[in-house]
């Protein structure tokens, strides 16, 4: 069990009674699993937030109070964030499997489809924001997984903290050391598992790690070759959408009559806001606004009407539909920081035959949940302007101080994240 973690409230409890992480791992570990955790060391804007854990004194303690048998180590890219969100698990045999997605460790992310309102036991003032995340994972079987084992080994044994006091952790050694996977490529690549092609892009910068000296950025590269590719709709669903060349690509997919909707949070970062001086996020809010002006586009902010007011959901998925032949999951932000500065992990996928594919049945999942209806039998493009009319349907009954169906609410470009 491999598991690449971002952020993590040691608290947060999995659905179903699986307890916290921490105590997950110790389950594992009791049935003679080899446990690797790869955690997040943040030296900038986190820094003492309190759904981070750092490779610090605090964090050793904790281990050592629990008597963790399991081993960590932890992993920083100077100011900006290890960001992957992965899980491998029976890595290196013909049946391993892993998850990639953006799903965070915490109490906000353990929400259901229904979005229903979050336990008050969990601490949360009603509308918190983050206390009820919209976010996606995908379960990944066949060749591709073979990738997400490599990077799993590169990243453990470049670890950068991983030499330093606090650095890492393990219950088998006094000195808290662990040790590199020192032969631990595929024995046996997995063998197909479906008819649908997965790939695995990543954004790394450049000579952070010895075994890819230039870096990879090729999650963006993915985004625009799809993006200039599509003919009907795109659909997106992402926590910050903010990416200037992104957006220009929108922009000029819009002016060949695609269909663009978009879900973002409607209550977004604080972080954002502060930001908008600077220029790379400036141009992404004049690039954003801009889209404003096409019918075909619609900006949209999933809520729901409760009884002491209107809740926001918190949009921290990461992911985009085409034409229901391609689509991708994944950590990656819409947003230049994303593409080179953060450590992301995404994977893409195609489905040459769009009926019975699986970014169809992604493009169906996501569309019904945020539009309230039925649009299996619906092609994507016949989807994508029914969910328009439903969020703007619904942003005139929300203004009206109505309830709505579904989730989406339409949203000025040019007012979001201000």
């Amino acid at each position: 069990m491999w598991v690449c973690v971002a952020f993590l409230e040691v608290e947060a409890r999995f659905p179903g009674g699986r307890g916290t992480f921490l105590e997950l791992m110790d389950s594992a570990t009791k049935r003679g699993i080899d446990v690797r955790v790869l955690v997040w060391h943040p030296e900038g804007h986190s820094v003492g937030a309190a759904d981070v854990f750092p490779g610090d004194r605090t964090s050793a303690e904790l281990l050592a109070d629990r008597g963790t048998r399991w081993n960590v180590r932890w992993d920083a890219v100077g100011r900006n964030c290890q960001h992957q969100k992965v899980w491998l698990v029976d890595a290196g045999t013909s049946d391993a499997v892993a998850f990639v997605g953006g799903i965070n460790i915490t109490r906000g992310s353990m929400a259901g489809r229904d979005h229903a309102q979050p336990d008050p036991s969990l601490g949360f003032a009603p509308g918190e924001r983050y206390s009820n995340i919209h976010d996606v994972h995908c379960r990944l079987q066949g060749p591709c997984v073979a990738d997400v084992h490599d990077n799993f080994v590169m990243r453990w044994n470049g670890a950068s903290e991983r030499d330093r006091l606090h650095g890492s952790w393990s219950g088998d050694q006094l000195d808290g050391r662990t040790d590199d996977l020192v032969g631990w490529r595929p024995a046996e690549v997995p063998l197909s598992a479906g008819a649908t092609t997965a790939q695995i892009q990543r954004s790394v910068l450049p000579g952070l790690y010895d075994e890819l000296p230039d870096g990879e950025n090729a999650v963006r590269e993915q985004y625009l070759s799809a993006i200039a590719g599509a003919r009907d709709y795109i659909y997106i669903e992402d926590q910050v959408l903010l990416s200037r060349v992104v957006l220009v690509a929108l922009r000029e997919a819009l002016d060949r009559e695609v269909l663009v909707v978009a879900s973002v949070p409607g209550d977004p970062m604080p972080e954002l806001a502060a930001a908008r001086s600077h220029p790379g996020i400036a141009a992404g809010y004049e690039a954003l606004a801009a889209l404003g002006a096409y019918d075909g586009f619609c900006l949209s902010a999933p809520a729901v009407r409760r009884e002491w007011g209107v809740e926001e959901v918190y949009v921290h998925a990461k992911t985009a539909v085409v034409d229901d032949m391609w689509a991708t999951i994944g950590s990656t932000n819409l947003v230049f920081s994303s593409f080179q500065g953060d450590t992301e992990m995404n994977v893409s996928f195609w489905d040459p035959a769009g009926d019975d594919g699986v970014a169809r049945a992604l493009r169906v999942r996501q569309v019904d949940e945020q539009g309230g209806f039925d649009s299996s039998g619906m092609d994507g493009r016949s989807a994508l302007a029914r969910l328009i009319e439903v969020a703007r349907a619904n942003a005139a009954v929300r203004a009206a101080g109505g309830s709505w169906g579904g989730f989406a609410c339409a949203i000025d470009p040019a007012g979001w994240a201000t």
